[in-house]
C-alpha cells in the first residue's frame, strides 16, 4: 500500500529568532508533492536540492 510522507525542510530564515517558519513536503503516493511554507528567499531552492525533490514534482504550494 502506498504511503504519504512528510519531509522537514528546516526553518525559512536564517535571520529567525523568536518565530519560526518551518518548511516542508508532503508527498503523496502517486508522486506528487505539496510545499507548505516556501520561507524566505531563495534558501529553499538548495533545501529542495539537499533533500533530492524534484522541482517539476511540486504542484501545491501552501502558505500559512
Amino acid at each position: 500500500m502506498p504511503i504519504s510522507y512528510i519531509t522537514m525542510l528546516g526553518t525559512g530564515n536564517a535571520l529567525a529568532t523568536r518565530c519560526y517558519n518551518t518548511c516542508f513536503t508532503l508527498h503523496d503516493p502517486s508522486g506528487e508533492v505539496l510545499l507548505v511554507d516556501a520561507g524566505g528567499g531563495n534558501g529553499i531552492l538548495t533545501q529542495l536540492e539537499q533533500a533530492e525533490i524534484d522541482l517539476r514534482l511540486i504542484r501545491h504550494l501552501f502558505l500559512t
